[in-house]
């Protein structure tokens, strides 16, 4: 099911709302390979790869796929 950026991030324990919002807005974070800048944009956990900085996240709380 889609999900805000902001909220998978956070859920993931790499950030919270806000700061995952400031991310996101410095074009740290890529979606199936393309930049986000754009607040609010969504993603499915289950299918999609988002990535912070290029580099691997752990997951503490969501199903989700990081590069």
């Amino acid at each position: 099911m889609p999900t805000r950026l902001q909220k998978i991030l956070a859920a993931a324990g790499i950030a919270s709302r806000r700061k995952a919002e400031e991310i996101i807005a410095a074009g740290r974070v890529t979606l199936n390979g393309q930049i986000v800048t754009e607040q609010g944009t969504k993603a499915d956990p289950l299918t999609d790869t988002i990535c912070v900085d290029g580099s691997p996240s752990t997951t503490r709380n969501v199903s989700s796929i990081f590069c």
